[in-house]
């Protein structure tokens, strides 16, 4: 938020703890990066799973971060059709600078 603030962005800010993410807005990150690039593979939550040890294919990685969000990579951030997922300071140049 601080970044997209301080560069004066205006951002539409949605907490996936209080309402999860629509299955649409999700596959549109999966399709781009894929399910695996979206787990957030340090969290306690995912090892507390064994999610490490599981074979997933896409699908089963998609279901299961639809059934359980706090295994996302935040934050997800879109402009228009531009994507990034996690804290990549250097993709959100790249859309701001596709914005202008």
């Amino acid at each position: 938020m601080r970044f997209f603030r301080e560069r004066r962005v205006e951002v539409s800010f949605v907490d996936v703890a209080r309402k999860p993410i629509a299955a649409g807005e999700l596959r549109r990150f999966t399709a781009r990066f894929g399910a695996a690039a979206l787990m957030y593979t340090d969290s306690p939550r995912y090892r507390d799973a064994g999610l490490a040890y599981l074979s997933m294919d896409e699908e089963g990685a998609f279901d299961r971060l639809l059934c359980d969000q706090s295994l996302l990579r935040l934050p997800l951030v879109r402009a228009g059709a531009q994507l990034s997922v996690g804290v990549d300071e250097g993709a959100w140049r790249s859309l701001l600078a596709e914005a202008s």
